[in-house]
């Protein structure tokens, strides 16, 4: 499965904030010059332009390498003589001189793709000496430096050059522009910006955008910037503003400094806390302070505010910080109208002085630990109300079935709020909301079908997945939304055949549902800007229509765990454009269509538990060189693997097990530079059109990998971190090559169930970060190599049923495997299992006990025997003695024989007696 996510974080918010200051410039000097342009502004018949004007645009084409046709219109011919109608420029209407020159790469073609242009600079601007307004933004200029003539345009109002890939420092020459009230040179390359001196020159300067510049080296720039009288905007964002480079920030004891300024924008830096001084700007409007190091609790961070600047703030962005603690009393800030505090870890519950916000018209507080109950109360002052952003924390919304809200939301975001079980009621009030975010919100209820049938016409974004939303679904509304391309309903329990759509989708989820039926119904989606389809986990059968050809823009299409069958049809080779393919889990069959071989910007082909057959295809290797997972597993496959594989250098998980592959592994495998480096890529691309001025991310999650004999669900970045060659369950034969082994960030590898002969080579060790290895059921023979008890991170190991033979090497490693993945070798020995090795067949414990115990009884035995033999004899003769020898002898040895009598009784009793204690203690 796949996902797109909205970056709504840094470039979103830089593009947003040039695109609102060029709208509100265009709609005050535009009256006041009185242009005409190539654009349909004015009436162009009615003027022409300056003849040595046109010469000196056509030079500067001369420049510029337009590989999108941009510049069509500007021509030498008379059909196109009139510059003023060319793309791009603008020229007064009074005079017939050019004004302005518009070719920022932002602008598009209706689909979002930008269209820049490359090459230099021309001096020819030089010719045009009525020149106000240039605007280059987004192009790429080669990192080529600012040519020191811009300086000499005097009448230049505007002066747009981020993100045009320049370098080098900024020419001091710019300070003779002397009107210039817009420039912008964000987002470049420059070097040795040691001070900003120049700058202060620039008398009439309003905004000023120097992003992405160090300024941590340039000592004045606080000063030279605060000095500057008309400055109302100041954009400075990544610029490396540490704490210690605001250590000096001005205390705004006097009037002169930043007299006018309006707008502070300092995202991105390393900023911990806020200066105090900055509550001191009475003119403060807005302050945005994203993504830097703000810590602490809230209610700390913003008593720095409580200068003047309380009265006047009205836009208030803390967004991705590490701020903590609840949220303050926002009535001590009356002129608040949007407060941004998400991704920041702030507890608590919304406070009730919310509600005293008259002119709020934006509150984003998503993904906190925020918990509570919030009721229609908290809402009810709030009729300018726009853009409502609560997702991901614990709140509970409990509205009355009838409420009808007093505002009209233009954004609606509530991700995993509490809003169930009903269909929420009020939301169906918002006739002119564009984005509609209600995913995971425990809705059990079907969706109101008159709502569907009339949608806002105003509605881009409709995200109702992760709910309990069941029953058919009529067609949606196709009258008037022209501007919806988001539809995510998935993981809900939803049935049925599939409605039909808007024809303009950019991106349709409905997977993880019940739906059924074919999905030819999707050809009549023919607006060729779909770039993301993902009808997974279904019941939808059928055989796939042939009309792929219809989105040309397509990145993602998952069609697995459905009942599809047949041949896959040849227009999905159309899809130059596919990044992954998704089409496992179904009853596809025949060959896998040569026209693939067309979609060269694969990253994810996953075709398996299907029936595909016929020989693994070459073009794989020669014509997907971006794949980094292949998965054809459990299909069948046969011939031999085609050396061409080995071209996929990108790839990392490579899984053609369950198949009836046969032949040799190829040894070329080690030209799998991704395995045998410590190089981890991060399966996400970018999309190529923009979504509603952010761009779309792909993220590939829930692919399963198998991995040590079971299934598991990688997601996101994780699935970049493996790095599998699974060729198990075939019949391939011959030897192992040694070339696998220097694929040495490998992790798994699985040869098992096949007809591999040969030894085990030695260099296996080599492989380090192996977690897995399975070579059981082949005919591997020879010794297990002592190298495998090296592999520290070894946590699955199959040998079981080879021919080999030998000691298993001895090493904690090995031995603490089950004996089951060593059966089946009838020459191994040693543990884990019970067959003893030559030379190891020493008694066991019990064994030795009983010998000694047996031992011990001959020796009791012997001394039994040896003493009843002395006492006999002793006796005999002391009888037949004591008969023949005199009376008083006969006295002396009858005394005698009662004494040897008493000492040998004595005698064999205490030996007796110490022999069986002597058992007692072996036994």
């Amino acid at each position: 499965m796949t996902m797109i996510t909205l970056m709504g974080g840094r470039s979103f918010k830089l593009l947003l904030l040039h695109a609102f200051l060029l709208i509100l410039l265009s709609a005050h000097l535009s009256p006041a010059l009185g242009f005409i342009s190539g654009v349909g502004v004015g009436d162009a018949n009615n003027i022409r332009c300056i003849e040595g004007e046109r010469q000196a645009l056509l030079e500067f084409k001369k420049g510029l390498v337009d590989d999108y046709g941009r510049l069509s219109s500007w021509q030498s011919g008379d059909e196109n003589k009139n510059c003023c109608n060319w793309e791009g420029v603008r020229c007064s209407n009074l005079t017939g001189h050019v004004l302005e020159l518009h070719l920022s790469a932002y602008p598009n073609d209706g689909v979002g793709r930008i269209k820049s242009f490359r090459g230099m600079i021309s001096s020819s601007l030089l010719e045009l000496p009525y020149l106000t307004f240039l605007d280059l933004s987004g192009n790429d200029f080669n990192q080529s430096y600012i040519p020191k003539f811009i300086g000499s345009l005097s009448n230049l109002k505007h002066l747009d050059l981020t993100y045009a890939n320049l370098s080098g420092p900024i020419p001091h020459h710019l300070q003779n522009l002397s009107h210039l009230q817009l420039l912008y040179l964000g987002w470049n390359h420059w070097k040795n910006i040691e001070n900003l001196e120049w700058l202060s020159h620039l008398s009439s300067i309003e905004d000023l955008d120097l992003s992405f510049t160090n300024l941590s080296v340039a000592n004045d720039w606080l000063e030279v910037v605060s000095r500057l009288p008309k400055l109302k905007s100041l954009i400075l964002q990544f610029c490396d503003l540490s704490p210690m480079s605001l250590s000096s920030f001005p205390r705004f004891n006097d009037s002169k400094s930043f007299a006018s300024l309006k707008s502070l924008y300092l995202p991105e830096n390393q900023l911990v806390h806020i200066p105090k001084s900055i509550g001191n700007i009475c003119t403060l409007r807005e302050l945005t302070l994203w993504s830097n190091h703000l810590n602490g609790q809230l209610v700390e961070l913003i008593t720095n505010l409580s200068g003047c600047a309380k009265d006047s703030l009205e836009i208030l962005e803390l967004s991705y910080n590490q701020i903590t603690g609840s949220l303050p009393n926002f009535a001590t800030f009356p002129s608040l109208k949007e407060i941004d505090l998400s991704m920041n870890k702030l507890n608590g519950t919304l406070p009730k002085s919310i509600e005293n916000l008259y002119k709020l018209e934006a509150l984003s507080v998503s993904s906190n630990f925020l918990v509570g109950v919030i009721s229609e109360s908290l809402f009810s002052n709030l009729s300018k109300l726009r853009y409502l952003h609560l997702s991901n924390n614990s709140l509970s919304l409990e509205f009355s079935f009838d409420w009808v809200p007093p505002f009209q939301l233009n954004e609606i975001q509530l991700t995993s709020c509490n809003l169930g079980p009903r269909f929420p009621n009020w939301i169906l009030t918002q006739r002119n909301v564009s984005f509609l975010e209600i995913s995971n919100i425990n809705i059990s209820d079907t969706i109101p079908a008159e709502w569907l049938a009339d949608l806002p016409p105003t509605l881009k974004i409709l995200d109702l997945s992760n709910n309990h939303i069941y029953g058919r679904l009529p067609n949606v509304s196709t009258k008037g939304l022209n501007d919806l391309s988001k539809i995510d309903w998935s993981a809900n329990s939803l049935e049925g055949p599939l409605p039909h759509f808007p024809t303009n989708l950019t991106f349709l989820n409905l997977s993880k549902n019940q739906f059924l039926g074919s999905i030819s119904s999707l050809c009549k989606i023919n607006g060729q800007l779909l770039a993301y389809l993902d009808l997974s986990n279904n019941r939808l059968s059928g055989r796939l229509p042939n009309c792929f050809m219809q989105w040309p823009k397509l990145v993602v299409l998952n069609l697995a765990g459905n009942h599809f069958f047949g041949e896959v049809p040849s227009s999905l080779g159309s899809l130059s454009m596919l990044n992954s393919l998704s089409l496992n889990n179904n009853n596809f069959s025949g060959n896998l269509p040569s026209s693939l071989r067309n979609c060269s910007s694969l990253i994810v082909m996953d075709m398996r538990n299907n029936r595909f057959s016929g020989n693994v295809p070459a073009w794989i290797g020669e014509r997907l060189p971006s794949l980094i997972f292949l998965s054809l597993r459990s299909n069948m496959f046969n011939g031999s693997l085609p050396l061409h594989l080995c071209w996929l250098k990108d790839l990392q998980i490579l899984d053609l097990s369950l198949n009836e592959i046969s032949g040799t592994i190829p040894q070329c495998l080690n030209n799998f530079t991704a395995m045998a480096q410590k190089i981890n890529y991060i399966v996400e691309e970018l999309i190529p059109p923009l979504y509603d001025g952010g761009i779309m991310q792909i993220v590939w999650d829930s692919v399963m990998v198998e991995l040590k004999r079971n299934e598991y669900e990688y997601h996101g970045t994780n699935l970049g971190l493996l790095k599998i060659i699974n060729l198990s369950s075939n019949k391939l034969i011959g030897k192992l090559p040694s070339e696998i082994f220097s694929l040495l960030d490998l992790i798994s590898l699985n040869v098992s169930r096949n007809n591999l002969i040969g030894e085990i080579p030695q260099m296996i060790g080599q492989l380090k970060q192996l977690e897995s290895l399975d070579l059981s059921s082949n005919q591997f023979s020879g010794e297990i190599p002592s190298s495998i008890s090296e592999m520290s991170f070894l946590e699955f190991l199959d040998l079981s049923y080879n021919n080999l033979s030998g000691k298993i090497p001895s090493g904690t490693q090995l031995q603490g495997f089950d004996a089951s993945y060593f059966v089946g070798n009838r020459a191994l020995c040693g543990l884990p299992l019970i067959q003893k090795c030559p030379g190891e067949e020493t008694p066991s414990r019990s064994e030795a006990t009983t010998k000694d115990n047996e031992e011990n009884e001959d020796e009791l035995r012997q001394w039994f025997f040896v003493g009843t033999g002395c006492g006999f004899a002793i006796g005999f003769w002391g009888v037949c003695s004591s008969l023949v020898l005199k009376r008083s002898w006969r006295h002396a040895y009858f005394l005698l024989l009662d004494n040897m009598k008493d000492w040998i009784y004595v005698t064999i009793t205490v030996n007796i007696a110490r022999l069986q204690r002597k058992i007692q203690r072996q036994g």
